[in-house]
């Protein structure tokens, strides 16, 4: 039982990005640039001209808690360059 849960919990991280790698994305960066930094987004969203990209992006050692591990991050595009990103729950930067 307590091995399934440590393998559930691991791929679950597995596939998340930690905050070290969001930081390292810019305005004016295109989406193969993000990606080669951050992997495969969770989801996109698409707009004429725009794209969102959602990452879950997982918390450094001291913010996190028991129930709150990761944040959710978003990357969007306008003709096919970064335009603004940060979390998805607040105002985006870029």
């Amino acid at each position: 039982m307590r091995i399934a849960v440590v393998f559930s919990a691991a791929s679950l991280l597995a596939g998340c990005v930690t905050a070290s790698n969001m930081d390292e994305v810019r305005a004016g960066m295109s989406p193969d640039q993000v990606q080669t930094i951050l992997g495969e987004p969770e989801t996109v969203a698409h707009a004429p001209g725009a794209q969102c990209s959602y990452y879950t992006v997982l918390k450094d050692f001291w913010s996190r808690t028991p129930w709150t591990m990761t944040n959710r991050y978003v990357v969007c595009y306008d003709d096919g360059k970064v335009k603004t990103f940060g979390r998805a729950d607040t105002p985006t930067s870029g």
